[in-house]
């Protein structure tokens, strides 16, 4: 996975993230609509052959969305750790 930052605002940002599909956008939206001080949260993948989707991010006004996204990223990254230590649990049986 790669990002390129193609606009940042006060309260929002546009990425693009290289390498990835609807299945990671999808998990990452998910999780940053459930913080409160998210207004919108969308992607959109304009080809899927050629294009690397867009992640468009909108926070309150006094909120950082580069921080807001870097807390929805370490809980992914938390929930995506916690799966893994039940998988290994669950197949030693």
């Amino acid at each position: 996975m790669e990002l390129e930052l193609v606009e940042k605002g006060e309260d929002s940002i546009l990425i693009k993230i290289i390498g990835e599909d609807h299945t990671f956008c999808n998990m990452l939206r998910a999780e940053l609509l459930k913080d409160d001080d998210v207004v919108s949260a969308v992607y959109m993948i304009e080809h899927s052959l050629t294009e690397p989707p867009k992640f468009y991010l909108k926070v309150k006004r006094d909120k950082s969305p580069e921080k807001v996204l870097m807390g929805a990223a370490e809980r992914l990254v938390e929930q995506l750790e916690d799966l893994k230590k039940q998988l290994q649990k669950e197949l030693k049986k």
